[in-house]
């Protein structure tokens, strides 16, 4: 159980024995351990409270955590009692709300948040992590503070048009600055409005154990021999691609070595880009013969099970969904790659993050501007003018941290929120 706010220490321990003192003027956090003694519940419940101090917590107030059995009729009592001692449910996402209005955070790190909690494969979670780790607002903010010094110097010179000690700005070293900073906030904007961040076409991996007919499917989908094939277990040893047309989706194709024991360094090396591989990929062909056990990939929207050598055996009976395909015969391939398709389609129609659809349009406007601001420099516009151009992508800028950010905008970022974040 979490509390947060004013007063947190007091209401989190209301009706709590701790087993020493607690030090209410602690400046780093600490955890003490204790029993409640709550109304109507004999013996005590034994608990474990951490508490930090303000400001240096997530939310930036008094917070404390209440660690206890998880039995739910006692986390029920203790929940009536900590309520009773004069805290509230918290809303969704009011933790992080919290975080961004004390300002241990930004807009850009809270909705940061949210993308760790709703990333469904490895390369949202890394997306994610980057942009809480400042990947997004730190360039934002950089920018905004070498706009802010270039205002201020242009302001300055309409506010002490008389004063010999105002220098003059090389306009034509600045305007050419503006402009390659508008294409910087283009770029950004870019990789915001994109599903992949390379902007490459989506990859789509063959992996299994070894003799699974993944290289033979890979040339069969491709039309042609790019991997060499053997009966002989073990023939790929690195990684092959290729562009591939599925139903009308360009994809990147990647045959990889076979999965197992890796006997040697070479074979261990392969074994590592396979995996490698299969963790960034957009959909994984989850392949199998019966030639070798099948591997264990992840169940999810990625993964489609492929039988590669449906003309010599069918699948295993009741073994779940198959797409049955044959490279000798030439047959399932259509199928296969339809589904191809469609899970890629799936992937793309999903809504883009929620950083991607608020800030892409304010990158936008910010890169607008400062366009604006450089071709009026360099064609000897009045200060003023530029100073104006300069406070609108300053504006739109602020909008992407959340330094300006209207009420609905909050309502609508901080509600995507579970309970307890």
């Amino acid at each position: 159980m979490r509390v947060s706010g004013p007063g947190a220490w007091r209401i989190a321990t209301a009706g709590f024995e701790p087993d020493r003192p607690i030090d209410e003027s602690a400046s780093r956090p600490f955890v003490v351990r204790g029993t409640y003694r709550l109304p109507g519940l004999r013996p005590g419940l034994p608990a474990e409270v951490a508490l930090w101090p303000a400001p240096r917590t997530y939310t930036g107030q008094e917070l404390a955590e209440v660690h206890a059995p998880g039995s739910p009729p006692l986390l029920s009592r203790l929940l009536a009692h900590v309520l009773a001692s004069g805290a509230r449910p918290a809303r969704p996402g009011e933790f992080t709300l919290r975080a961004f209005l004390s300002g241990r955070i930004d807009l850009t790190r809270a909705e940061a948040v949210l993308g760790v909690i709703d990333a469904r494969d490895p390369r949202r979670l890394d997306d994610a992590l980057e942009q809480l780790a400042g990947g997004l607002s730190g360039p934002v903010l950089a920018l905004r503070d070498r706009l802010l010094d270039l205002l201020a110097h242009l302001e300055a010179g309409l506010d002490f048009v008389d004063e010999a000690d105002v220098d003059p700005i090389g306009r034509a070293a600045l305007a050419a600055d503006l402009s390659r900073e508008a294409d910087a906030l283009d770029a950004l904007a870019d990789r915001l409005g994109r599903r992949d961040r390379s902007g490459d076409a989506p990859r789509v991996v063959l992996a299994g154990p070894p003799n699974a007919g993944k290289s033979r499917l890979f040339n069969a989908m491709l039309g042609d021999d790019h991997a060499i094939v053997s009966p002989l277990a073990g023939t790929t040893r690195d990684t092959l691609s290729a562009p591939c047309a599925c139903d009308g989706v360009l994809v990147e194709l990647v045959d990889t070595a076979g999965v197992e024991a890796a006997g040697d360094a070479i074979s261990a090396e392969a074994q590592a880009r396979a995996a490698s591989e299969a963790d960034r990929a957009d959909v994984v062909l989850a392949c199998s013969s019966g030639d070798s056990p099948p591997i264990d990939l992840p169940g999810d929207e990625r993964t489609i099970r492929v039988w590669t050598k449906g003309d010599a055996a069918p699948p295993p009976p009741g073994d779940g969904p198959w797409i049955v395909t044959s490279a000798a015969a030439s047959t399932g391939l259509d199928e296969l790659k339809r589904a191809v398709a469609a899970a890629i389609r799936r992937r793309e129609s999903e809504p883009a993050s929620p950083t991607s659809a608020r800030c892409r349009d304010s990158l936008l406007r910010a890169a607008a501007s400062l366009r604006a601001a450089s071709g009026s420099m360099a064609a000897g516009a009045g200060d003023e003018l530029i100073a104006f151009d300069l406070r609108s992508a300053l504006d739109d800028l602020a909008e992407v941290t959340g330094a300006v950010v209207a009420d609905d905008v909050l309502d609508r970022i901080f509600a995507r929120f579970c309970i307890g974040k």
